[in-house]
C-alpha cells in the first residue's frame, strides 16, 4: 500500500511528494533537546517525527499548512470507536452487577489473576475497567481512555499533597439537545488534547527549525459548520472522518485510501530499553528520585524493573517520567 501511494498519489492529485528517511541516530540525537524547545513536562513522542518533518519542510518553503483539528471535528480518533460501541452497552449493565463487579476486582488484584497477569496491559486496562465499571458515564468512560496514570495511582506515586485540577472533562458547556457520547468526546478533545498536546507540538516542532504552520481546519466558519452536522456524517457505522472520506474519494480511488488510521509514532520501548537506557538510568534511578522528593522510588522503580524486565505495555509511563526528569534537570535545577 506504502509503494502504491508512492507512486499513483501525486499523479492523481497534480502534486510533488517526497519522502524521508530518518536515520535512527537522527531521531534518537532529537531526545536531549526536547526539554529546552518544549520548556515543559511534554510527553508526546511524535514531536520527535514532527520535528524531523519540519526540518525538511523548511529547507524548500517557510510557511506550510498542517491538518490538525481534523480528527477532533470529524470525529477520526480510534478511541471513538469504544464509546460508540461499548458505552451504552456498559450503561445498561445494572448499578448493582456493576457495583458486585468492582468489589471484587478490588479484593481480587490484577497481579493475581492466572494467565492473564503475563499478557500485555493486562494491569492497565484491569484499571481503567474498574474505573469504567464504577461510573460509566461518557466523562468517565473518556478519562479512562485518555489518562496514563490514573488520580489514585498520582496519590500513591506522588510524595506531596497536590490539588487536581478541573479541565473540560467535567464541562457541562454542551447544550443538551445536542448531546452525544461521540459530541461530547470530540467537545473534550477539541479543548483540551487539541489544545494541549496538538498544537502545542505542532507549533513548537515547526518552529524549533523556524517554519511557520497553518491550521486550516482551524477556521472558526468551518468549525461552525461541522458541529452542526449529524453524527452520521462525521462516524457512520465505525467509518470515522466519514464526509472527509467521502469528499476524498471524488479526487482519489477508494481502494487507495482504505487502511487503518496511522499516527507519528515511534518505537518507544525499544529504545527506552535499548539506545536510551543510559537516560533511563540516567534520571529514573533511585538516588535523584529520593533526593527529589517528588515521587515515591518504591512505585516509580517498581515500573521501571517492570519495564526492564520486558514489560513494554510500561514503555509509554516510562517515557512520561523520563521525559519529566529531563525537563526538571534543565529548567527547575
Amino acid at each position: 500500500m506504502k509503494l502504491l501511494l508512492q507512486k499513483k498519489l501525486p499523479a492523481y492529485l497534480g502534486t510533488e511528494h517526497t519522502e524521508i528517511s530518518c536515520s535512527h541516530k537522527e531521531a534518537i540525537g532529537l531526545i536531549e533537546e526536547l526539554p529546552f524547545y518544549y520548556d515543559e513536562p511534554f510527553a508526546d513522542s511524535s514531536a520527535i517525527p514532527t520535528t524531523l518533518v519540519s526540518l525538511a519542510a523548511r529547507k524548500h518553503v517557510t510557511v506550510a499548512l498542517s491538518a490538525d483539528a481534523g480528527d477532533e471535528v470529524f470525529a477520526g480518533y480510534n478511541r471513538y470507536d469504544y464509546i460508540q460501541r461499548y458505552g451504552e452497552r456498559l450503561n445498561k449493565i445494572p448499578s448493582f452487577i456493576r457495583k458486585s463487579i468492582v468489589q471484587g476486582m478490588e479484593i481480587v488484584p490484577s497481579r493475581s489473576i492466572p494467565y492473564f497477569k503475563n499478557t500485555y496491559n493486562f494491569h492497565n486496562r484491569y484499571e481503567k475497567i474498574k474505573g469504567v465499571m464504577s461510573n460509566p458515564t461518557e466523562e468517565q468512560i473518556m478519562m479512562s481512555l485518555s489518562e496514563q496514570f490514573t488520580d489514585a495511582q498520582m496519590q500513591k506515586i506522588a510524595t506531596y499533597k497536590y490539588e487536581k485540577l478541573a479541565t473540560a472533562y467535567a464541562s457541562k458547556e454542551l447544550k443538551e439537545e445536542f448531546f452525544s457520547p461521540l459530541s461530547f468526546m470530540m467537545a473534550v478533545d477539541y479543548q483540551t488534547y487539541l489544545v494541549d498536546d496538538i498544537l502545542q507540538k505542532v507549533d513548537r516542532a515547526s518552529m524549533t527549525v523556524s517554519l511557520e504552520g497553518r491550521e486550516p481546519y482551524l477556521d472558526h466558519r468551518l468549525i461552525e459548520w461541522a458541529a452542526q452536522l449529524p453524527n452520521k456524517y462525521k462516524y457512520n457505522k465505525g467509518e470515522k472522518k466519514y464526509i472527509l472520506k467521502e469528499i476524498l474519494h471524488d479526487y482519489i480511488p477508494k481502494k487507495m485510501m482504505d487502511r487503518p488510521k496511522m499516527g507519528f509514532a515511534i518505537p518507544i520501548a525499544e529504545w527506552l530499553q535499548r539506545d536510551l537506557r543510559h537516560l533511563v538510568d540516567q534520571y529514573i534511578n533511585e538516588d535523584l528520585i529520593k533526593a527529589q522528593k517528588l515521587f515515591d522510588w518504591t512505585i516509580v522503580g517498581d515500573i521501571k524493573h517492570q519495564f526492564l524486565s520486558g514489560k513494554k505495555e510500561y514503555d509509554v509511563k516510562m517515557w512520561y517520567f523520563l521525559m519529566f526528569q529531563m525537563w526538571y534537570e534543565k529548567w527547575m535545577t
